[in-house]
């Protein structure tokens, strides 16, 4: 005798298994938000931590990394940058939403990150592939000169216009 239902069972879905199915989808969904979300919660505290360390090493108060504006005032003093850059950096990260200019902005943008790692490196005695880094994979850079052995050295030379600076003994 033939039994139509072990070969070919009913591809027919009800309702309810939909519902049971689009359920279980959800809430997967929302596992994984709640996990990229704690993920990325850590991330951005261990940030905050190391860039209160790079601010204490630099021999400013921790506290300062919170203030928005003047935080970025301080990372300038501490890059040994002239004081034009920060309203450069802030203006940039203002029109950073423009999507007319958002490609232009994002170069710029990456120049001007870059000036301030190259003079932050040398003043924690690294190279300019550290200044790369810290550009590039600022969570791996930052962290590595706030809990890392490099030490702060104020009179460190550099050039308060950063990589655009014209070296003397090149100009006639």
């Amino acid at each position: 005798m033939y039994n139509s239902s072990l070969i070919s069972p009913n591809p027919t879905v009800t309702t309810q298994d939909a519902g049971a199915i689009f359920g279980s989808m959800a809430a997967g969904a929302i596992l994984v938000f709640i996990t990229l979300g704690i993920l990325l919660l850590a991330i951005a505290v261990f940030m905050i931590i190391a860039q209160c360390k790079v601010y204490t090493k630099a021999g400013e108060a921790w506290w300062k990394v919170f203030i928005p504006v003047y935080n970025t005032w301080i990372e300038t003093k501490i890059a040994g940058l002239a004081w034009w850059w920060c309203p450069i950096y802030l203006g940039l990260a203002a029109l950073a939403g423009v999507k007319a200019i958002s490609l232009t902005v994002a170069l710029a943008g990456f120049i001007v990150a870059f000036n301030y790692n190259f003079n932050m490196a040398k003043k924690f005695g690294k190279s300019n592939g550290f200044a790369v880094l810290c550009t590039l994979l600022p969570f791996i850079g930052i962290p590595i000169l706030a809990f890392g052995s490099a030490q702060y050295d104020k009179k460190a030379a550099v050039d308060k216009n950063g990589i655009f600076a014209v070296e003397k003994d090149q100009v006639k």
